[in-house]
């Protein structure tokens, strides 16, 4: 395969089995809270800019919804634009994963007879089925994707060409990934020890004549770059508490939650199967995420990185997943999303363990090798689109939620919900109030407006994950004064009315 067209193999992949999901599922890629609080940012950036009209509170960083109010004058002003940038990025981590490759071999001497190893890890990208819904959604993680994989781009050619360039490069795309997922900001640990390595590699050796390479100032130019382009985020971010200064990842944060299952935070209580660290290493090769093959070959590109005292390479390539764990680990929360930012690297190690077992295997057995990878590919996505369809059916139901209980409003109404209000003010104009960010003064301020006021709840998650916090206390106060009455059930959704003064 030529040098020029590696990366249009994945690329094109990726794009095409996110453009072939869309096509199988209605899905305008909003579901939760956290999509609908994303793009409801997004649009409400022009007129802001504009008009000076308030923004939305958006306790997540905005340099995603930023990217997504570039194009949506472009899309039609939909959540198809946010659907687009996620796509898109996505798509680019898995070329970038095959490039990057290819430029790790050859930095490292190793021989380089065929572009295989490398299209087989951009696949493993493309293919993989956490891939496969991020690229569907209204959602930062395909975007801290990207940037991750560019920031990795960007450090080995500046390992590679010795060009201050790219180390700017890397800066901006670190700042930028940081700016949609915080926890993309730890990569910069891995970057400095590849960084410095390489320097410390590259040093003049003792009585050389060559000049000493002034390398500072670029180091000083890609630092200085790189917070000028966050700063305007964390700003931001200052006038929200929660989105930084208060974040339960930050607060919460416990090398001790990595051995526990049993969680009481102010987003909930939890109980999980698996202790935390557990879960999170298991997940690295779940059928749904990356299948168990590629677990294997991972685990043998991480042998042969060692094996060949590849150190500046495996700083990178293993140090970023090792971090990514770590801090995972110290949290009180399991979501298999947040390991997204961490697929380039295994990608990475996936092609070199293939390219290592490969080279190890007679000339016969390597069809079959690339067989066993291709059938992991394929099943990969095949758990995928279970998954995705999956989280279509769970957003249908909340549509089924929103159009029956809108049925059962009157015009002047107020809702109170335990529950998705964006998706009723989104999907039919309500003006929902969440019970979790909800003050008692606004539902005092509420019940004694005179206006209807309704309140949906699932009864059974108010006991179970909210027992003692603002959901449950809220609803237990209204149910004691001046009441609720029953109107109807949706399970696991119940309506009631909030009885008046005259009932």
């Amino acid at each position: 395969m030529r040098r020029s067209s590696l990366w249009l193999v994945p690329f094109a992949v990726a794009l095409g089995v996110a453009g072939a999901t869309r096509l199988r599922f209605a899905f305008d890629g909003l579901y939760g809270q956290d999509a609908f609080a994303y793009f409801r940012y997004a649009r409400a950036l022009g007129p802001h800019l504009s008009r000076g009209l308030p923004l939305p509170g958006l306790y997540s960083p905005i340099g995603y919804p930023v990217t997504v109010a570039l194009l949506l004058p472009r899309s039609g002003g939909g959540p198809g634009a946010g659907q687009i940038v996620s796509a898109v990025a996505c798509a680019w981590a898995a070329a970038a994963t095959a490039l990057l490759v290819r430029d790790l071999e050859r930095l490292d001497e190793k021989p380089w007879d065929d572009a295989w190893p490398a299209v087989l890890a951009g696949l493993t990208v493309a293919l993989s089925g956490a891939v496969l819904r991020s690229s569907q959604v209204v959602m930062a993680d395909g975007l801290g994707l990207g940037a991750v994989a560019a920031v990795l781009f960007c450090v080995v050619r500046y390992r590679k060409d010795n060009r201050g360039a790219w180390l700017i490069g890397a800066a901006l795309w670190l700042a930028w990934g940081t700016a949609a997922r915080w926890m993309v900001g730890l990569l910069v640990l891995p970057l400095c020890a590849f960084v410095l390595m390489h320097w410390w590699a590259a040093r003049p050796r003792v009585g050389a004549s060559a000049p000493r390479p002034r390398r500072w100032p670029w180091a000083l130019a890609a630092a200085l770059v790189g917070l000028a382009a966050l700063m305007p985020v964390l700003l931001v971010a200052r006038s929200v508490p929660p989105s930084l200064a208060k974040h339960q990842w930050l607060l919460a944060w416990n090398l001790r939650n990595a051995f526990g299952r049993d969680f009481h935070t102010p987003d909930g209580h939890a109980t999980y199967r698996l202790p935390v660290a557990l879960f999170y290493l298991v997940r690295l090769g779940w059928p749904d995420y990356f299948f168990p093959v590629h677990a294997v070959f991972a685990l043998a590109g991480a042998w042969s990185l060692v094996r060949g005292r590849r150190t500046a390479t495996a700083m990178l390539v293993l140090g970023w997943p090792a971090t990514a764990w770590l801090f995972l680990s110290g949290i009180p929360y399991e979501n298999p999303r947040f390991l997204l930012p961490t697929l380039p690297a295994i990608g990475i190690l996936c092609g070199i363990g293939f390219s290592s077992l490969r080279g190890r295997v007679p000339s016969g057995g390597r069809a079959l090798l690339s067989l066993v990878v291709i059938a992991a590919h394929a099943a990969g996505v095949a758990f995928g689109v279970r998954e995705h369809a999956r989280l279509v059916a769970k957003k249908d139901v909340d549509r089924d939620l929103v159009a029956w209980t809108a049925e059962r409003l009157t015009l002047d109404a107020k809702l109170l919900i335990a529950g998705p209000s964006l998706a009723f003010q989104y999907y039919a104009s309500i003006p929902a109030r969440d019970l979790f960010s909800a003050s008692t003064a606004e539902i005092d301020a509420l019940v004694a407006s005179g206006s209807p006021l309704f309140v949906l709840a699932d009864i059974n998650e108010l006991e179970v994950q909210w027992p003692g916090l603002a959901p449950e206390r809220h609803f237990a106060a209204l149910s004691q004064r001046p009441g609720l009455a029953v109107l109807g059930t949706h399970p696991p959704y119940t309506l009631f009315r909030v009885r008046s003064g005259g009932d």
